[in-house]
């Protein structure tokens, strides 16, 4: 065996770190998401309480819960344009949405961006606007790819 060989593998992945507002759930991700969206569905704009939800796509073995994952509550939304099942995962103490996952594709798992420790605002910047059928019209412009509906390719 060669030296080269007994050498330590050092990861370069991203590896951040979340939480929800109390601070009694957090949970690791490792890497960059798949893609990052705005979602301007109006379950969205009900789940989090404001015009739409901003969220970062990973597979779902990126995230895992490292603190408080018996505090997780799930909300079965299953009234979706699509008829999708989305569990909508939220801290039962301070009702922070802290992962999305659908019944049709487990393997995905979208975070909403603001769970994460520190500022990524630049680094998952939106790409793809979904939903714009209901955008609200005061929405500047953000030079991202829209949707009226949900794209095929994110659905499925």
């Amino acid at each position: 065996m060669s030296s080269a060989d007994v050498m330590l593998h050092v990861s370069t992945e991203a590896h951040r770190t979340g939480s929800c507002l109390c601070g009694q759930i957090s949970c690791e991700i490792t890497g960059e998401p798949l893609f990052s969206t705005l979602c301007h569905c109006l379950n969205c704009k009900k789940s989090s309480g404001t015009g739409f939800t901003w969220n970062g796509q990973f597979k779902s073995n990126q995230i895992r819960f490292v603190k408080g994952e018996s505090l997780l509550q799930t909300y079965e939304d299953s009234a979706t344009v699509r008829g999708t099942t989305l569990q909508r995962k939220f801290c039962s103490n301070c009702g922070s949405s802290l992962i999305i996952t659908s019944t049709q594709r487990a393997d995905l798992a979208a975070v909403p961006v603001g769970v994460v420790d520190g500022d990524i605002s630049d680094i998952w910047a939106p790409k793809v606007e979904v939903f714009c059928k209901d955008r609200s019209k005061w929405l500047p412009d953000l030079g991202c790819r829209r949707s009226e509906t949900m794209p095929e390719q994110f659905a499925d």
